[in-house]
């Protein structure tokens, strides 16, 4: 069935400002991008049916179907100081969907939505300052551009790609019914409009983040990457600080922020 997206333009405050809808593309990141630097408004979507080159973290590629899921990008235009809750809200706003349909998602820290331990969602978040960033005011010191990556399994068939995507799972796969996903979008964008609005009016996504967070008090071994942060770091995930750094607490009682990384759970303390 052939769905229009394009049709659900405007209807929201900021989120899906203007929606550009297509069959294929290689990433709906870079066509994003590409419309950022044209210009395109805060809250701009890009939604593809299929990706040939879509990408999650650490540039590892992101498998689907074609019109099986939700792959989409969004344009944001924030204050600096924001961009630290872009990822958590794209986190919640997956977890809020699965939510509405009686699943009961959690987020593995930073970017994973899970059900029992298999991923339904990931989100990535990209930004820029400066005149590449397509910005049109004069407030490039205040603001960023960035972009926000969802990828949320919708009828996704866990097990047509095992290797590719190991634990995964998708709404069928949880609910035993396809999707309408004209309608899983919708309800998508509803929820990041209603984050996206609230931390641009002063408000924060943090502690509503934090409690969906399933890492907490667990033991963790995070491969970070950063030169000011351990190669590699096994302790407690005790917490989360106000930008969403994971407080690591060490075998020695020392606690580390750690702004990225691969973060594998030992067990449940």
């Amino acid at each position: 069935m052939t769905q229009n997206f394009e049709q659900l333009a405007g209807t929201l405050p900021v989120i899906g400002t203007q929606i550009s809808h297509m069959e294929m593309t290689t990433s709906t990141m870079d066509v994003a991008w590409e419309l950022a630097r044209d210009g395109a408004p805060d809250g701009t979507v890009v939604i593809a049916d299929r990706q040939s080159a879509g990408r999650g973290r650490h540039d590892r590629s992101w498998v689907s179907g074609q019109a099986q899921d939700i792959l989409c990008s969004v344009v944001l235009r924030p204050r600096v100081a924001l961009a630290g809750e872009l990822l958590m809200l794209a986190a919640l706003a997956a977890a809020d969907v699965a939510a509405g349909f009686g699943i009961d998602a959690g987020i593995k820290w930073p970017n994973d939505v899970q059900v029992s331990g298999k991923k339904l969602a990931g989100v990535i978040a990209e930004s820029k300052t400066g005149p590449e960033s397509g910005a049109q005011d004069d407030s490039l010191a205040e603001h960023i551009t960035a972009v926000i990556g969802i990828g949320l399994n919708v009828n996704f068939d866990p097990a047509s790609a095992i290797e590719s995507a190991p634990d995964s799972t998708s709404l069928a796969t949880e609910l035993g019914r396809d999707f309408d996903r004209q309608d899983v979008f919708q309800r998508l964008m509803q929820s990041l409009d209603t984050h996206y609005s609230s931390i641009t009016a002063g408000g924060t996504v943090v502690p509503v983040w934090r409690e969906r967070l399933t890492t907490l008090g667990r033991e963790v071994t995070i491969a970070s990457g950063k030169p000011d942060e351990p190669a590699e770091l096994t302790g407690l995930a005790h917490d989360v600080d106000s930008i969403g750094r994971l407080i690591v607490r060490d075998e020695n009682g020392r606690d580390w922020p750690v702004s990225a990384g691969e973060v594998t759970v030992r067990s449940i303390k």
